[in-house]
């Protein structure tokens, strides 16, 4: 499967009850999730070239043509489901990759019309609100960074929150500055 996500995240630290009742007010609540992602690079290098992501109910393999611009990021993603994940991560080894990083992200699903939205603790992080739309064209994406921007607003989440930087990046930091 291939699309194109249209995403941003920002900080919920201290008001993550507070949007978690907005949320529950005007968004269809999905539930709760528990996920758990190991990235993979090679040898030596700190940039992942795919993760997998250990759900309940999946395993799921994504890599991702990555773009950032004024706090979205903008990613080109291809997924494909395993029936072993740990299997996978052996094969993943065996030729020649390494894990870079792992994280584990809990939280709550909502869903407002066509924007995806998670209330989520990535451990050693806190808590982040993400947004995200999916669209299969190019063509699309300047809508959806709209709508995103529409959700933010909403939640009254000011652009000071948000978080440019991608998880693992922030996660590879905390493992750099404890070396």
């Amino acid at each position: 499967m291939m699309a194109i996500e249209v995403e941003t995240k920002a900080w919920a630290m201290e008001r993550v009850e507070e949007i978690r009742a907005m949320l529950r007010e005007w968004a269809e609540y999905r539930g709760e999730f528990d996920k758990r992602d190991t990235y993979f690079c090679l040898p030596g290098q700190k940039q992942s070239l795919f993760r997998i992501r250990r759900e309940a109910h999946a395993h799921t393999v994504t890599y991702k043509h990555k773009q950032r611009s004024a706090g979205f990021e903008v990613n080109r993603e291809h997924e494909f489901t395993v029936g072993n994940a740990d299997e996978f991560i052996a094969f993943s080894r065996y030729i020649g990759y390494e894990v870079c990083i792992e994280k584990h992200k809990q939280g709550e699903l909502f869903a407002f019309g066509d924007a995806g939205i998670e209330l989520s603790h990535i451990e050693g992080l806190g808590w982040f609100v993400e947004i995200e739309v999916l669209v299969e064209e190019q063509s699309e994406v300047q809508a959806a960074r709209r709508r995103v921007g529409e959700v933010l607003q909403k939640l009254d989440i000011s652009e000071d929150k948000i978080e440019s930087r991608y998880y693992n990046e922030m996660l590879q930091n905390i493992i750099d500055e404890e070396r």
